[in-house]
């Protein structure tokens, strides 16, 4: 039997824990920073009727840069290329329920069928938000702020990126006044490019992106708009809608160029080596009382050798470490030693819940400065 290739497939990629860490963090920097402008979380499938991307995108863009199949029942269906007609059909089929201005934000993974090269793959996460429902331009300022505070929570100065304005579809008067009121706000690296249209042909007002000031990045960071008439594609009435979209591959490049990912550690505190199979229960006990007093805990059931264990401990990074053994598990006192620094703290269950609950609350510290929150 010939063996399966382990490369995933062309364009996607496999997330290692190390890997997921960083998208998590990615992820927790754009909902914290989105939520806290009062914007809330929805979801849908990645499955689209095709219809929705052929009727603004065109039909030969859909069948080139797109999935997209016939279903058994006969229906032409597309993974998700973007989110924002997904989002207009959404608010078009209750768009009389909806309360307003809506606030929403999803991070959907989105697929396109294209070369692959740097800050570009065929699947992709990405943060979208919108706002409906304001017509003035307060919405396309707002839309802008939060794109601008997301850079500022990963730790980026204004040195770093630039924002780049443009109005395709009016006379430009409207860009001074917007780059005025952004200033007003205390967002100064912006310019405005004539030069910029962005591709999908829905936009009808301002248009934004970001840029790494850092050439070895060359695409743009995040982009939106002003969006107001998508709605009537859906038989819905004419809605005012901003929006934007922030791929997570090209801010992990912006984030590595510059310095700005945080340090991989386990979500693991403790990890438990045991000598033997006699301890097991003892082991299962201790990680209970520990599990009870809200730490995450990690028992090797292995029955390797203890040195074995704790180099297992120290390469998952994991903080913490018991040697649990026959006197241990005996005199139920029990000896925690720091991975990284090597200090040892000897006690009870009782003595040690109040030194971890120290150390948990230096570790969360430590990682809360990690997110640079």
């Amino acid at each position: 039997m010939s063996k399966l290739d382990t490369a995933p497939y062309k364009g996607v990629r496999d997330f290692y824990p190390e890997d997921q860490f960083i998208q998590n963090y990615i992820f927790n920097v754009w909902r914290k920073t989105t939520e806290s402008f009062g914007y809330e979380e929805y979801s849908a499938s990645i499955l689209e009727p095709t219809e929705i991307y052929t009727e603004k995108s065109g039909e030969e863009i859909v069948q080139k840069q797109t999935y997209t199949f016939t279903d058994r029942g006969g229906r032409e269906v597309t993974l998700r290329p973007e989110m924002t007609p997904t989002v207009a059909r959404m608010v078009a089929a209750k768009q009389r329920e909806l309360g307003y201005p809506l606030r929403w934000y999803s991070i959907p993974n989105l697929f396109r069928y294209e070369a692959t090269q740097r800050g570009r793959l065929r699947e992709h996460w990405q943060l979208n938000i919108d706002i409906f429902g304001i017509s003035n331009i307060q919405a396309d300022l707002e839309g802008i702020e939060v794109a601008y505070r997301i850079m500022r929570n990963f730790g980026a100065s204004d040195s770093d990126f630039e924002i780049r304005l443009n109005y395709p579809t009016g006379t430009g008067n409207d860009l001074k006044a917007v780059i005025q009121q952004l200033s007003d706000r205390g967002i100064t690296n912006v310019i405005i490019d004539k030069e910029l249209a962005r591709g999908q042909a829905y936009y009808t007002g301002v248009v934004f992106e970001f840029f790494d000031t850092n050439k070895e990045n060359s695409r743009s960071i995040l982009g939106g708009g002003r969006y107001d008439n998508l709605t009537e594609l859906f038989g819905g009435e004419s809605l005012p809608a901003v929006g934007f979209g922030a791929g997570d591959v090209t801010i992990k490049d912006f984030l590595e160029t510059h310095g700005l990912l945080p340090e991989y550690h386990s979500s693991t505190q403790i990890y438990i080596a045991v000598i033997s199979e006699g301890q097991f229960a003892a082991a299962r006990q201790l990680a209970d009382e520990l599990r009870a007093a809200g730490l995450y805990i990690a028992v090797d059931w292995s029955g390797r050798k203890v040195g074995d264990q704790i180099k297992i401990a120290d390469k998952r990074k994991i903080p913490y470490i018991i040697v649990l053994g026959e006197d241990e598990a005996r005199s139920q006192t029990y000896k925690l030693k720091d991975l990284k620094t090597g200090e040892e703290i000897v006690g009870s269950v009782s003595s040690l819940k109040l030194e971890l609950a120290k150390k948990s609350a230096s570790l969360l510290s430590r990682r809360a400065e990690d997110k640079a929150l």
